[in-house]
């Protein structure tokens, strides 16, 4: 029998020969509204050698999972996100239940501090948009973050009740549901012109006398968060770690961001931080590989990698020489941006016809 082979698209990733100790991809939350998709969705992860999955449960200030499941301490007034609205389906519940199955760890991933995108009607009445519009966080003129900016409209990490709100929710996913992590994302201000909301320079200016610590106070409300957070979960569910999406180029992430995740790492406030490496570009891998390997906790530094592209364009070697040229340095291990996107490109599909 003559036996054609043809190949439909390379197979993407090194992962089946990878010895990464974190080997993740971030799983968007729209995968998640039927079974069917959670079940399909996590046979392609096992399949592919992944042995951690990050679970978008939050999108912008809504649920995809039970809000107060089991123990209400932590008051969770997340609404249901849109797109389960009709539906009684715990999703998460039921991947983990799947993942278990697979020795795959389950990490909750929580946008923080944007609760909204660019189409409001999307929303439900009861978002912090509408119901709390003085947690806004604002530009230096003082006008309110518009939504149809950035990925959305930013509550004001500078205002003591939006962290409080956030912290809740946080908290009631970590003793409620049995994940192996809380993985945080937009753990940060929007950009350097924001955090000018009432609420929050009302509360610099009673901690402080001058503007020239405007920038270190700003830092100070995302790690002293990240902080709080840490030290909360240690006590009430110390198996679960704790980790966040961060901007690679440690400048940037500082200076626009005010997050500071080297600083993170040496107060030993976090379990790991997951770089959005994204460029394409080698050279920009190699100048952070080389530049962090000597950092302080440096294992508990994990390379996150954009393995797709909107017209599927950008070629499956190229980022296999990326998983290649990380796994020769002593980092914490690779995580692939997204699921999502190497579906839609069918990166993972390796075809074989008789």
């Amino acid at each position: 029998m003559k036996i054609v082979c043809k190949i439909l698209v390379f197979f993407i990733f090194v992962f089946s020969s990878l010895n990464a100790e974190i080997r993740a991809i971030w799983l968007p939350i729209w995968e998640l509204t039927t079974y069917q998709k959670i079940d399909d969705a996590m046979q392609e992860i096992a399949e592919n050698n992944f042995n951690q999955v990050l679970v978008q449960i939050r999108y912008r200030g809504d649920a995809a999972y039970i809000p107060n499941r089991a123990n209400g301490f932590y008051n969770n007034k997340e609404m249901r996100y849109h797109a389960l609205s009709d539906s009684i389906l715990d999703p998460f519940a039921y991947l983990i239940e799947v993942a278990r199955k697979q020795n795959i760890e389950v990490h909750a991933w929580v946008p923080v501090f944007v609760i909204t995108g660019h189409k409001l009607e999307k929303l439900t009445s009861q978002n912090l948009y509408f119901t709390k519009p003085e947690w806004i966080t604002a530009d230096s003129t003082g006008q309110k973050m518009n939504y149809l900016s950035h990925s959305g409209a930013f509550l004001d990490p500078g205002i003591l009740e939006a962290q409080k709100y956030a912290e809740n929710l946080i908290m009631d996913i970590a003793v409620n549901y049995d994940i192996d992590g809380i993985h945080l994302d937009y753990i940060r201000y929007p950009d350097i012109e924001f955090g000018y909301s009432n609420l929050a320079l009302k509360r610099y200016f009673s901690e402080n006398n001058d503007v020239e610590n405007w920038q270190n106070w700003k830092e100070e409300q995302i790690t002293n968060f990240i902080e709080n957070i840490y030290q909360k979960i240690k006590i009430e569910a110390p198996f679960v770690k704790l980790s966040a999406a961060v901007f690679a180029n440690i400048e940037t992430a500082k200076l626009l961001y005010s997050q500071n995740w080297i600083n993170w790492l040496e107060k030993g406030i976090i379990d790991n931080v997951y770089l959005m490496d994204y460029s394409t570009s080698n050279d920009v891998i190699e100048t952070h590989l080389s530049r962090y390997e000597n950092v302080f906790q440096s294992k508990k530094i994990v390379f996150g990698l954009r393995a797709w592209s909107d017209d599927c364009s950008y070629p499956v070697s190229q980022i296999n020489e990326k998983i290649q040229k990380i796994q020769n340095h002593n980092f914490g291990g690779i995580s692939l941006y997204s699921f999502t996107g190497i579906k839609q490109c069918k990166y993972f599909q390796k075809g074989l016809k008789k």
